[in-house]
């Protein structure tokens, strides 16, 4: 997912945005699209609603691009899902003083970790099959690892590179890093918990609580070939880091900023995430990429920046 940046002379959209969040029913579907995606049924049967209501709200919603439809190839026919196509909104009012801030993009797929330190039962699969044997942390040296769409394990540690384009740190305004996870079981349990931590550059930013091991229904994405008694899907999770702390889906949960995380030392940050051993719930953890789970997105970085030019005063 990503965040959308608006400014006053957007009004098209805005208009659209504000159409769309007047109505309590279309925020409700909002409330439920943050947990995990919904056929357009189960949208209407959650909220006692019929199809055809469903659909003329739905409508409003994606012709504000606050969601999206995929195809459900577990199904038959044209059943879609209905997802989040972006965590939040922003409307700068000050348009000139913001004028250089720049975004930039990148998508670091599962395979290229760089370090890890993890205790099994592990798992690392490709969009084809799984890297074998089974629950043995050589799997992690497989040349096939670097195909990852799925990696799991129950405690430990796996590190990303996350280049930073070659930007200036203190022209860095925030690093936003989106993911797909949920905890990690035998076969599943949605009510499973695990406390997943996140640090950069080895400073630790935050630790997100997974409420399950989610199984209740296929994932969008996941392979045809993957056990149906097995994890199907993630909820995403978005790890903002700015200036002013650092952010789990729109809440504060830190006050480790950009400083703390010293991006000046390196073109290359460290991304690390795991179970650490002595959480309150040490439950494992699935990462998914864009071939399992619901989000056609491997771990998607996006890095906001201003330009020299339009640099703020520090």
């Amino acid at each position: 997912m990503r965040e959308i940046h608006l400014n006053l002379s957007d009004d098209k959209q805005l208009e659209n945005i504000g159409d769309s969040l007047s109505s309590s029913t279309r925020r409700k579907i909002l409330q439920m699209l943050s947990r995990h995606s919904y056929s357009v049924y189960q949208i209407a049967k959650e909220l006692d609603l019929s199809m055809s209501t469903t659909s003329f709200h739905l409508k409003i919603l994606r012709e504000a691009k606050l969601i999206k439809e995929i195809s459900n190839p577990s199904k038959k026919g044209n059943e879609k899902n209905i997802s989040l196509a972006c965590e939040s909104a922003i409307v700068l009012f000050g348009i000139d003083h913001r004028g250089g801030l720049n975004e930039t993009t990148l998508q670091i797929p599962l395979g290229c970790f760089i370090d890890y330190d993890i205790t099994p039962p592990c798992c690392i699969c490709t969009p084809e099959q799984f890297i074998r044997p089974m629950d043995d942390p050589v799997i992690f040296k497989d040349p096939l690892r670097i195909q990852a769409q799925l990696i799991s394990f129950f405690k430990g540690t796996i590190t990303f590179p996350l280049p930073l384009d070659s930007l200036k740190a203190e022209n860095i305004s925030s690093i936003t890093i989106f993911m797909e996870l949920c905890s990690e079981c035998p076969d599943y349990n949605n009510s499973w918990k695990s406390n997943i931590t996140f640090w950069l550059n080895d400073e630790e930013v935050a630790t997100y609580l997974s409420l399950g091991d989610y199984g209740d229904r296929r994932g969008i994405l996941t392979p045809s070939w993957w056990p149906d008694n097995s994890t199907q899907y993630g909820l995403p999770v978005a790890l903002k880091i700015d200036k002013s702390g650092s952010y789990l889906n729109g809440q504060k949960v830190s006050e480790v900023s950009l400083k703390d995380v010293h991006l000046e030392k390196s073109t290359i940050a460290r991304f690390r995430l795991g179970v650490k051993d002595n959480a309150k719930y040490v439950g494992g953890v699935n990462i998914f990429g864009r071939c399992f789970g619901d989000i056609n997105d491997d771990i998607k970085v996006q890095i906001s920046y201003f330009s020299e030019s339009a640099k703020p005063n520090q």
